[in-house]
């Protein structure tokens, strides 16, 4: 046989083994991003996360368990531990770090009633202890409060027995006191909200009894203004280097606010429609969209998968694959990486985290191969995995099968790399398996004719 013919005969071969090898389809250069974290010391579902001025970060509440304590993150040990005892434990409250470094939180449902509350907290990190702020005027829940160049929190919006608010309020940590700010056109709960780089505040999204709108808080005249019309279920509102928003909300679509021309557009695509993830600017500018949940086949399923979007290109990439599905899950970037903890699968919060790694990053992993879970599965709920060349199959914990993470339906997308001519070719995997039964049989096909030829020499 001619060298060329042997070269194609191990191109086949290549093939052949590379198509039927386990877990070959998800191979990254580069590694898994993700890896593990210490685990919480409680489970934390809907919470808030805020990075102090000395690295660690304090989670506080989760949803529906009231009476969930805060705890602190420490990257340096990678040890979680529980903060003092706060004045009342809460859920659906803010958490706002003020220019002292101590923490506001604001509102919420609290533990002892079961309501919407006025009552606000601060956490000194100094002395790990609570202690009472004065009240709002408004009892409020899911509302929104951002730090303003004045050094002053805007808290907007919520909700409370008497439904969706349109009332705003300032605090002045220096006087310790709030104050009734301008209401706005209409009641958001919610919604999502970021300081711009004018020092102007921009809200939208959440459930509102308006139409879409998104709105603009100016501390400067103490007034509200039209901001356009953004997608009406806002999942996540992310600042960029360069001054834009970008919003990610329920379908594939993402836009993009300029807060120059105050217009939205629409930018490129999601790889994956996601409810309830998390969205973070990571260090160099772009944005890490991870977990949340979707529905396949008529079934919610929660997702182990994240993405990137660069606003340079105006593009999403895969960022490998978490190893908890989880939704409703806090985000905390911690100098180059980013902690993910928390969230849930219902009906059970999660206590696991994990670190996003950017340097580990493959853009070759694709978000069609992480699994993903279904309601009751959360006991799974394990930290990442070491970092592997291959992405783990999902395994059942302790309780049996019925927990085991459910994997996509074997007619998605499988990868098959050394293709002679083509290189790497993805196709559905049903299309792979003919594709693996074709190679197999055209090569056992050359060896045979290789065996004739050789047999034919010798005289046999």
């Amino acid at each position: 046989m001619t060298t060329a013919g042997r070269s194609g005969l191990a191109s086949l071969a290549a093939l052949a083994i590379t198509a039927v090898s386990p877990g070959a389809a998800n191979v990254t250069a580069a590694g898994n991003p993700w890896s593990p974290a210490a685990r919480m010391v409680q489970a934390h579902e809907a919470a808030t996360a805020t990075l102090l001025a000395n690295r660690k970060v304090l989670v506080v509440g989760s949803w529906p368990d009231l009476n969930t304590g805060a705890e602190l993150y420490d990257p340096a040990l990678d040890t979680w531990s529980p903060t003092g005892p706060m004045v009342v434990p809460r859920a659906l409250g803010t958490a706002t770090l003020l220019p002292s470094g101590k923490v506001l939180i604001a509102g919420g449902i609290t533990a002892d009633t079961g309501h919407s509350t006025t009552r606000t907290e601060l956490y000194d990190p100094e002395t790990n202890s609570w202690f009472s702020g004065e009240n709002m005027a408004v009892q409020r829940s899911s509302h929104t409060a951002t730090l303003l160049s004045s050094g002053k929190v805007l808290v907007a919006g919520g909700q409370n027995a008497s439904g969706y608010i349109a009332t705003a309020e300032l605090y002045d940590p220096v006087s310790n006191h709030w104050t009734m700010a301008a209401p706005m056109e209409a009641g958001y709960a919610g919604a999502r909200a970021t300081l711009l780089a004018n020092g102007t505040v921009l809200l939208a999204g959440g459930a509102t009894l308006g139409d879409a709108r998104a709105e603009l808080y100016d501390p400067a005249t103490n007034r509200w203004s039209n901001a356009g019309t953004a997608a009406r279920n806002t999942e996540t509102m992310t600042r960029l280097t360069d001054g834009r928003v970008l919003i990610t909300g329920q379908g594939k679509e993402a836009n993009l606010y300029n807060p120059a021309t105050n217009r939205w557009s629409v930018a490129a695509a999601m790889l994956q429609d996601r409810v309830a993830p998390s969205a973070t600017r990571i260090a160099d500018g772009r944005v890490l969209v991870a977990g949340g949940s979707t529905t396949i086949g008529g079934q919610q399923v929660w997702l182990t998968s994240a993405e990137i979007y660069d606003p340079k290109a105006n593009r999403w990439s895969p960022a490998g694959c978490m190893a908890q599905a989880r939704w409703e899950q806090t985000a905390t970037l911690v100098s180059t990486r980013l902690l993910v903890a928390g969230g849930s699968v219902p009906p059970a919060a999660l206590s696991s985290a994990e670190m996003f790694d950017p340097g580990n990053e493959s853009a070759s992993q694709l978000i069609d191969f992480c699994p993903t879970a279904s309601a009751g599965q959360s006991a799974v709920d394990t930290p990442s995995p070491p970092p592997s060349a291959t992405v783990a199959a999902p395994s059942a914990s302790s309780t049996g099968a019925a927990t085991q993470a459910s994997v996509r339906p074997a007619g998605e997308l499988a990868r098959l790399t050394g293709v002679p001519g083509v290189g790497t070719l993805t196709v559905s995997r049903v299309a792979a398996v003919g594709i693996v039964a074709g190679v197999l049989v055209l090569l056992a096909l050359a060896i045979a004719l290789l065996l004739r030829a050789r047999s034919r020499r010798r005289g046999i």
